[in-house]
């Protein structure tokens, strides 16, 4: 019994600690904002370098939402759905919000390769897209973004 009230009083007087949030992580935190650069893709009969712009606006927990700006496909707009897997960068583009010339449903995977520049491939959706696998699918493009708004070239 007086371990048991020795712990009880010990436990009063140690302060609650507030559980890490994810969405305190330095790397989350760098994520939000505008990322642009350059998308090579090598599927859907469609091969070619193509300027691309990620926005992500709102950060919770792990996940992350935004859009993708494509200007050379008639300035397409996407809104991606994305989280962050340990290492990896994941998102989606999930509905066309402007045009109807980008491929909805693909996975990007990306990794940080400095604390202004991410990079990774699209896994294509006319595939089988396993999210477990070595891959995360069948590779349909790659892509390198910087952040910032002055890497955007429209």
């Amino acid at each position: 019994m007086l371990i048991v009230a020795a712990l009880g009083a010990l436990l009063h007087a140690v302060p609650a600690i507030p559980p890490a949030f994810a969405g305190d992580d330095p790397a989350l935190a760098k994520l939000k904002g505008i990322w642009s650069g350059t998308f090579e893709q090598y599927s859907h009969d469609t091969e070619g370098s193509f300027p691309v712009k990620l926005t992500i606006d709102a950060i919770s927990g792990t996940e992350f939402s935004g859009t993708m700006d494509w200007p050379s496909f008639d300035n397409t707009r996407t809104r991606v759905k994305g989280m962050v897997d340990g290492p990896l960068i994941k998102w989606t583009e999930t509905a066309h919000l402007r045009g109807e010339n980008a491929v909805l449903h693909g996975l990007y995977v990306a990794r940080f390769k400095a604390d202004n520049e991410i990079a990774g491939d699209w896994m294509d959706p006319k595939h089988t897209i396993n999210s477990k696998g070595p891959r995360f699918g069948t590779p349909g493009g790659d892509f390198v973004l910087t952040k910032g708004i002055a890497a955007w070239r429209s």
